[in-house]
């Protein structure tokens, strides 16, 4: 499962991609329409903007933006940044890699082929989907009169 941590960000990216070309938000704006603690979405500001997801101005006009295009920003990056591996055990993980220490012979572990079978399709899902696509998925249902559930 997704820390609630990952979640906060992914809609507060979301909103900026929504917001995108108006120029710098604000943090509390953007606090205060995605239902995120304040403090707490400081820090998950302070590690997107670590992970090059977005840039930070000061000033009476200041903000957050998005550090590239939306539709260059992915839903793994996003999930990789905060989260760390997509793999669910360290001896299936490409970027987060170690020996999980129980089983007798790694190649020929049923548990680990599943468990990269589970995450290849896992990141190349979350890879296929950037913010901008995301972003129109919301916008669409909404104008729909659907619910965000």
């Amino acid at each position: 499962m997704l820390a609630q941590k990952t979640r906060y960000a992914l809609r507060s990216l979301l909103y900026l991609a929504e917001e995108s070309g108006g120029g710098p938000v604000q943090l509390a704006r953007i606090a205060e329409t995605q239902r995120v603690p304040p403090k707490y979405l400081e820090l998950i500001m302070l590690d997107l903007k670590k992970a090059g997801l977005v840039v930070s101005t000061r000033g009476p006009r200041g903000g957050y933006l998005l550090a590239r295009e939306a539709s260059g920003i992915s839903f793994g990056e996003i999930v990789r940044a905060l989260e760390g591996p997509i793999a669910l055990i360290s001896c299936a993980s490409v970027n987060f890699y170690a020996p999980c220490g129980d089983c007798h012979d790694e190649a020929t572990c049923a548990i680990r082929r599943a468990f990269s079978i589970l995450r290849d399709q896992s990141a190349q899902l979350l890879e296929g989907i950037s913010l901008d696509q995301a972003a129109k998925w919301e916008k669409n249902l909404g104008e729909a009169g659907n619910p965000l559930i």
